[in-house]
């Protein structure tokens, strides 16, 4: 604590440099820092998805009224709800439910899980003092797993998306779709459907958070895999 002139996080850093890290992976400054791939991760689930309801969703004189991706407690993926009728998401009771299985990783399974791709993100540009294989200490950074925050926040519109494109393949297979289908992403009681206001939530954070050129590219980079999905991020952030 001396040589951290008292600051407890100075010293926790130091004594992580030293090898004290408490069981936890050593962090290398030279790594690359990793990618959640939300990109490939929403491909990898509308081609589950599309396989699923290829096998299990019937014609019906009923249109598809509700296409939602549902995470059930965690983050990622788990189930597939379709709705028809006058029985939209906001019921409760949907005509078709299918468990979908992808794996996620490396994103999270649930927003307390710890995750040392955002933790090693976050001390390398400055959005957390302590080092990755100390963990956090009496610290909020602003990025974190919360759907009102970066980078879950852009997960979710990835989500989104993933259903849109769901209930676009529907209809492009002969299904019966509403004009005023509810496509979204659901997590334990929250469903979110509005791509535009969510859309606008991402932009605003993204010019909140990185002004950093640099900053923001290795954020497309971490949340993105392909290239023109990154560009597209950081066109998002700078357009006015």
């Amino acid at each position: 604590m001396k040589e951290a002139q008292g600051n407890p996080r100075l010293a926790l850093n130091q004594l992580a440099s030293e090898g004290h890290t408490g069981g936890r992976p050593r962090y290398d400054e030279t790594a690359p820092l990793g990618c959640y791939g939300f990109d490939t991760y929403a491909r990898r689930v509308i081609e589950a998805g599309e396989q699923a309801l290829a096998e299990y969703l019937k014609p019906s004189g009923e249109p598809i009224t509700g296409v939602v991706l549902h995470g059930g407690q965690g983050i990622p993926v788990s189930q597939l709800l379709i709705y028809d009728g006058t029985q939209g998401p906001g019921s409760g009771v949907a005509r078709v439910s299918l468990d979908v299985t992808v794996d996620a990783r490396p994103i999270p399974a649930a927003y307390e899980d710890t995750d040392l791709l955002l933790e090693t993100f976050c001390y390398r540009f400055g959005f957390q003092e302590t080092r990755p294989d100390v963990g956090l200490f009496d610290e909020e950074p602003a990025l974190n797993w919360e759907v009102s925050t970066l980078p879950d926040s852009l997960y979710c519109l990835v989500m989104m998306r993933a259903a849109t494109a769901l209930a676009r393949g529907l209809a492009g297979k002969g299904y019966q779709v509403a004009s005023t289908c509810i496509a979204g992403y659901a997590r334990q009681d929250l469903l979110l459907s509005d791509d535009a206001d969510q859309l606008a939530l991402v932009q605003r954070q993204l010019q909140r958070n990185f002004g950093d050129s640099d900053a923001l590219r290795a954020f497309a980079g971490l949340c993105h895999a392909s290239p023109d999905d990154q560009q597209r991020l950081i066109q998002l952030a700078m357009a006015p």
